[in-house]
């Protein structure tokens, strides 16, 4: 096996082998895999990720976190630790050139390895501590996956210690004992942020900032610094005077001047696109007439990119973290297929140890990224409605009398109340639009190797319902589309109303104003029954959807040949590939209903953000 492995001659054993690792009742990995592979991943992760760390480093506004107990402990474990591995190589060099012991590469390039990745470790540690980040989340993954991969040799080390007949190296037993136990220590270190920066930006200064701020990784992952305010609002109920101050990056302050830099570059880009579209007079000696050439329509300017440029980032961000929770929802079927297989066999105990704890690993790690990826989402729902906001109100205070006719006052409080809330809850389930297709076609394709071809069968069902689904989103937008004509003309007339209450009061006319307002409400009650009435009508169909796909798969599978038998394990997976299907079959319609409102919104928002404006320069 050694002629064959290219990294035997670099660590003296094969990188894998089965009966080693996989067949036996006391499964191990070889001293090469532990040499490598469980020191090469947790480095690779600090040296890639480094760059995230500098960053982040580098764009921190605020400096100097003063000497604590926490960040010196830090300094002084890590210390150790390089020390611990300059020893190693120190001691393989000496037995090398003594020639003791036989020793390999992988003995002399292994604690230079972690030496120069503890170096980094040290080197980010001390800049943030200088530029003021409390809590870095490069550096607990690094201890983490540290902790987790040294494991596998700590235990191996142990286990030969107590076996009489293995030998042990005492030396590397001894510094391994003292480094392994350092590592977990530096990883408890890191569940804990450090004391507040000495100096901070003025616009991050605020009476009553949000803990979140302060939080250490780890509580931001499991949201722990929202506790308290949690905890009070269970003992009573909540008032203002509780709640913290937003984020200074959540601010209209922060996000208003980062759309004002994209939304004017593109208005003066139409600007000067404009200029060359006016409509020209030329003589024309030959007709010997004037001739007036028209100039094409004016393009109007769309907020979409510049809502792409202003909030691109931090959405892709998130759907990163969509992805990949997408990815991990397809590990607990195969390990289900794998722990019904590990009961029907007599195979060894501690696998199906390994696949309950896998499952159970796979279920926590998904619900992180799940509830990061809604958490940023959120955010990003709440920046859009604030620049949006923002833009609209300013907007209505720059707009000519000839636009002022075309857009009430209802059509401008619609934007912002109405049309605004749509594009924030959207945001929170936008990435639907390309997750939902991805995780069918994965059940389709997880689902055929288990049921054959059997689950086209299912698959025709679902193609059947796409143009039932599009019949419904049209008919969804029409009725979006007369909902908000219905509803404008509502404020509108209460607007009216409101701003001539006297002279109605005078003449005694609230009992006709009153016909009026009620018709439209009529109008759009009836509008919303239709709504109603089809949103359900929709909701249902595509309930039924993976239940109906589920049966015709099965019926299918079993009608289609005798020998085909749903056993537990076909039976389990192929339900818990349908329970997988069930969601974003559920969510599908739902999101392009959401996507049509938008779609009208955005429509209502270009338009009125085209509107014409008072010449600033026209002074009386």
């Amino acid at each position: 096996m050694g002629d064959t492995d290219p990294l035997y001659y670099y660590c003296g054993s094969p990188l894998w082998d089965a009966n080693i690792t996989w067949n036996t009742d006391n499964p191990d990995f070889t001293d090469c895999f532990q040499k490598t592979v469980l020191v090469w991943v947790p480095c690779i992760w600090l040296w890639l990720f480094s760059l995230l760390e500098l960053y982040y480093i580098y764009s921190s506004k605020t400096r100097l976190i003063p000497w604590t107990a926490l960040n010196i402990i830090k300094t002084v474990v890590n210390l150790l630790l390089i020390t611990l591995c300059i020893i190693d190589f120190a001691w393989a060099v000496d037995s090398e050139s003594a020639g003791r012991l036989p020793v390999f590469p992988a003995d002399i390039y292994t604690p230079l390895i972690k030496c120069a990745t503890l170096v980094l470790s040290l080197v980010l540690l001390i800049a943030g501590k200088r530029r003021g980040i409390r809590s870095s989340g490069v550096l607990f993954i690094f201890w983490l996956l540290l902790s987790i991969c040294g494991a596998v040799t700590y235990r191996t080390q142990i286990m030969r210690a107590t076996d009489p007949v293995e030998s042990v190296n005492t030396f590397t037993f001894t510094t391994y004992m003292i480094y392994y136990p350092l590592v977990i220590f530096m990883l408890f270190l890191n569940c804990f942020s450090d004391a507040p920066p000495t100096y901070e930006a003025s616009e991050l200064k605020s009476e009553k900032p949000s803990p979140e701020l302060g939080a250490s990784f780890v509580s931001m992952l499991t949201f722990s610094w929202f506790d308290k305010l949690a905890i009070l609002g269970y003992r009573r109920s909540l008032e203002v005077k509780d709640l913290w101050d937003l984020k200074p990056e959540d601010r209209s302050s922060s996000v208003v001047p980062r759309w004002d830099k994209f939304w004017n570059k593109a208005v003066s880009k139409a600007l000067k696109n404009s200029a060359e579209t006016t409509d020209k007079a030329e003589f024309s000696k030959s007709k010997e007439n004037v001739e007036i050439k028209r100039a094409p329509k004016k393009k109007q300017i769309s907020i979409l990119p510049t809502l792409v440029k202003t909030f691109g980032w931090t959405f892709l961000s998130g759907s990163v973290l969509k992805l990949v929770q997408d990815m991990l929802t397809f590990i607990s079927p195969q390990l289900l297929s794998a722990l019904i297989d590990f009961v029907e066999s007599d195979d060894y105990v501690w696998r199906g140890y390994l696949y309950a704890g896998l499952m159970t690993a796979s279920a926590f790690v998904q619900t992180f990224f799940l509830s990061q990826y809604f958490h940023r989402m959120y955010i990003v729902g709440m920046r859009i409605r604030t620049a949006i906001v923002s833009t609209v109100y300013r907007k209505a205070l720059r707009i000519s009398n000839a636009a002022r006719k075309e857009s009430t006052v209802g059509e401008i409080v619609n934007l912002m109340a109405v049309d605004a809330q749509r594009f924030m809850d959207l945001t929170s389930y936008l990435n639907m639009l390309w997750s939902a297709p991805l995780q069918i076609a994965l059940a389709i394709y997880f689902l055929y190797n288990i049921l054959g071809p059997s689950v086209f069968a299912g698959l025709a069902v679902m193609v059947l319902l796409i143009p039932i689904n599009g019949f419904l989103a049209s008919k969804t937008r029409t009725l979006q589309v007369a909902q908000m004509k219905n509803k404008d003309k509502r404020v509108k007339l209460m607007n009216e109303i409101l701003s001539g209450i006297k002279v109605l009061k005078l003449y005694a006319w609230e009992p006709s104003f009153q016909n009026q307002v009620e018709d439209i409400r009529d109008k759009e009650i009836e509008v919303l029954k239709k709504a109603a009435y089809l949103g359900a009508g929709t909701s249902f169909l595509w309930t039924c959807a993976p239940l109906l796909v589920a049966l015709v798969t099965f019926a299918t599978y079993v009608l289609a040949d005798p020998t085909h038998v749903l056993s537990p394990k076909i039976a389990f997976s192929a339900l818990a590939l349908f329970n997988i299907l069930r969601f974003p079959m559920s969510m599908l319609p739902m999101i392009i209903t959401q996507a049509v409102q938008a779609s009208v919104s955005l429509k209502r928002m270009n338009k009125f953000m085209n509107a014409e404006e008072l010449n600033p320069d026209a002074v009386t």
